[in-house]
């Protein structure tokens, strides 16, 4: 009977032993499986933040997919950019044809929190070779500060956002092999100032309005106006500061239509004001396989007489430009249901940067050009496009040369 009394008793204190280690046993298992899902939790996290995410093709505040990778990321580093290689054939001219590295163009962003990014543009251009005309330079670099959809705040050297080109200038925006030339020599594309900026990412309205350094009056020049007065936020000169705003309409699919406007003084403590204004209205409307853009713009330049006799050329006082593109993919047509797009387009340019001189000075009917363009682009990719153009150039004071192009542009 003691025997069996005893056996129990043993028996017992083994069995609640056990329960109590099994207990013991579950709990540091189920701890060991919190711990190890939260890792792979932060390993998740990491990989997001270090991993450099596909190129979507989504816009933020207006500019081009790959300037606004850095909006759409998970968080960290964001890298993308695009780039040009292009071909130019003179027809009936004295000018040397060219192949050019044109552009390579890598966009760095970091991510700190959903609500400070910083976004950056670094432009390499003709190979980079200072022997042939090349350069490095930043194109922008800016923080923003996203505060809600209405209100938000840039600060550093950003795109004046006049125009389309100037903000969507990656090359999958335009048809031609290179920039529509209104927005090279009236408004001066790429073009970039210190500053800040206050603008909205809205669906249907958007605004923006800044202030920035102004031009530069000794770049200017007969043929490209104040284009060669901008500074680019390089030790640029802060005598005289400039306003810029822009308002857009997108709430109806396809459309994009909108106006801006700058206006400063660029004379920088030089004695006089050389005001810069300009203003502009433009459109960009998709349907279907159809495409049409359009952008008038009209400047003005105070003090152009005193800047003409400072620069020794005639400087416009008044100029102006417009253009209207529309492309048509015809690619449905070849195959249905192709994931390649074929947009055959012509586009109609005139422009004038003299087209009123200060009294006094000779008016030089050269720089009242006539641009017919004519081509069409192959996109095997929506993010690669290959291009072939032609352009009939003419203008008030003789025929100029002709020109045939080829080109090619990517994003990433």
């Amino acid at each position: 009977m003691r025997k069996i009394i005893s056996f129990a008793l043993i028996t017992g204190v083994f069995s609640v032993s056990f329960a109590t280690d099994l207990k013991e046993i579950e709990k540091r298992l189920k701890s060991l499986e919190e711990q190890n899902q939260q890792l792979i939790e932060e390993i998740a996290d990491l990989k997001q933040q270090v991993a450099i995410p596909e190129l979507g093709q989504k816009q933020f505040s207006g500019m081009g997919y790959a300037a606004s990778k850095v909006y759409f990321t998970p968080g960290g580093l964001s890298i993308g950019g695009y780039g040009e290689i292009i071909y130019q054939n003179f027809e009936k001219s004295s000018r040397k044809d060219i192949t050019d590295i044109y552009r390579f163009i890598p966009y760095i962003g970091y991510k700190f929190t959903d609500w400070i990014i910083l976004n950056s543009e670094i432009e390499f251009e003709h190979g980079a070779n200072p022997d042939r005309g090349g350069e490095v330079k930043i194109e922008f670099a800016y923080i923003d500060f996203l505060f809600n959809k209405w209100i938000n705040l840039r600060v550093g050297s950003y795109l004046i956002p006049v125009g389309i080109t100037n903000l969507l200038h990656e090359p999958i925006f335009f048809n031609s092999v290179n920039r529509p030339e209104v927005e090279t020599k009236i408004i001066p594309t790429t073009w970039n100032e210190n500053g800040v900026l206050v603008f909205s990412n809205l669906e249907d309205w958007n605004y923006s309005i800044g202030v920035v350094n102004g031009f530069d009056y000794n770049g200017f020049s007969s043929e490209s106006w104040v284009k060669g007065g901008k500074q680019g936020g390089a030790k640029a000169y802060a005598e005289d500061f400039a306003v810029v705003g822009r308002v857009d309409y997108t709430g109806m699919d396809g459309l994009m239509i909108g106006i801006s406007g700058y206006t400063g003084n660029s004379g920088q403590g030089d004695g006089f004001d050389g005001r810069v204004s300009l203003f502009d209205f433009h459109f960009r409307y998709s349907y279907k396989q159809l495409e049409i853009t359009g952008l008038y713009v009209k400047g003005f330049l105070s003090d152009a007489d005193r800047i003409s006799l400072a620069v020794g050329q005639t400087v416009g006082k008044e100029v102006y430009g417009y253009y209207l593109n529309t492309a048509y993919d015809i690619m449905p047509f070849i195959k249905k249901d192709s994931s390649f797009s074929l947009p055959l387009f012509v586009r109609y340019e005139r422009y004038n940067t003299q087209e009123k001189v200060p009294a006094g000075f000779p008016k030089d009917d050269q720089y009242d050009k006539t641009i017919w363009t004519v081509g069409l682009n192959f996109k095997p990719h929506p993010n690669v496009v290959l291009k072939a153009d032609y352009q009939f150039r003419d203008n008030k004071a003789y025929n100029e040369s002709d020109i045939f192009e080829l080109g090619v542009g990517f994003i990433f």
